[in-house]
């Protein structure tokens, strides 16, 4: 105990700011914890997701609309994630299909949601086809909100084929 006094007495100013220091480095760890830990148990949607519990997508009606507009012979592969309230479409196309013929069968994928699933759920659908010697291929996205009537479609982006050459500078158009 003298040892303390003694070095309190000899060193009071550094003692004095020592005692500021730690009680700031407590108070800024403890709005930090407050900030980004407390609360994390709860629901990350909040109240946003009311309502969305009476129009429930099972697992097997994702797998059978998957199934479904796969059965297209437009249609590679299709596949559907659902997140909150928005249903992620992605659709990938046949070489021999063009970008009018997989915006109609995407249209034609909202029918298998009923309308009170379409006034629930924002849907988010992405058209995707691979380019190839036939065509320049495309990757284009279209969205639905709760409000809207139809898809909303972004620009067609082209798919250019990457050049084998790592060190080539030229780009593709």
């Amino acid at each position: 105990m003298k040892n303390i006094k003694k070095f309190y007495k000899e060193h009071r100013v550094f003692t004095i700011l020592m005692a500021i220091v730690i009680v700031c480095a407590i108070l800024i760890a403890t709005v930090l914890i407050q900030c980004f830990y407390v609360g994390n148990g709860k629901d990350k949607y909040g109240k946003r997701l009311d309502g969305v519990e009476n129009y429930q997508i099972s697992e097997s009606r994702q797998s059978d609309f998957e199934n479904n507009i796969a059965n297209n012979d437009k249609v590679k592969s299709a596949d559907i994630i659902i997140t909150g309230k928005i249903i992620y479409i992605t659709l990938t196309f046949e070489s021999n299909v063009d970008l009018v013929e997989a915006e109609s069968v995407a249209l034609k994928s909202l029918e298998e949601f009923s309308e009170d699933e379409q006034k629930i759920y924002d849907f988010n659908i992405t058209l995707k086809q691979a380019a190839s010697e036939n065509n320049e291929g495309f990757i284009i996205s279209g969205s639905k909100n709760v409000n809207g009537s139809g898809l909303v479609w972004n620009n067609n982006r082209k798919v250019t084929p990457q050049p084998t050459d790592p060190n080539t500078t030229e780009k593709a158009d």
